[in-house]
């Protein structure tokens, strides 16, 4: 069950620093906030599975 965790932390931190590079790169700023927030979500998803994990 820990290595679901591990893939499942690993691919939730993967979408997030992806939407943090794409908000940087998008010149839309309705887009680039509501990149910021789903990236947000998920990094703290990613936390919970981190510490899910326990690293």
């Amino acid at each position: 069950m820990k290595v679901f965790w591990v893939l499942f932390a690993l691919m939730l931190t993967a979408l997030a620093l992806g939407g943090f590079i794409n908000a940087v790169k998008d010149a839309d700023k309705a887009s680039r906030v509501g990149d910021l927030v789903i990236s947000a979500v998920l990094a703290l998803a990613a936390r919970g599975s981190w510490r899910r994990v326990g690293t």
